[in-house]
């Protein structure tokens, strides 16, 4: 069994509505977690305060202000490799 466990969830506009697309979560559990916590992190940002002023715009339903990440597609070139991430249709009887 894998220590990583990849889930594909229903994503939401900042009013909780549904969207077309999925988003990623991601679960970490025992080696990979302890090398997550103990050798990759390299920092971690309280932004609290941030997201209670990105709240507030919600709130105030002035999206325009909103601050949101620039997402970009990432292709996965190991065709496999997507296969196993359901990021590809794969024939179940093949």
């Amino acid at each position: 069994m894998s220590d990583v466990r990849l889930q594909w969830d229903p994503d939401h506009d900042p009013d909780g509505a549904p969207q077309d697309r999925r988003a990623i979560q991601l679960e970490m559990k025992g080696g990979t977690l302890r090398k997550y916590a103990g050798e990759w992190l390299v920092e971690i940002e309280d932004v609290s305060a941030f997201v209670t002023a990105q709240r507030e715009h919600v709130l105030a339903l002035r999206y325009d202000q909103l601050e949101t990440p620039r997402e970009s597609v990432y292709s996965v070139p190991d065709v496999e490799v997507a296969k196993r991430l359901g990021l590809v249709e794969t024939d179940a009887h093949a």
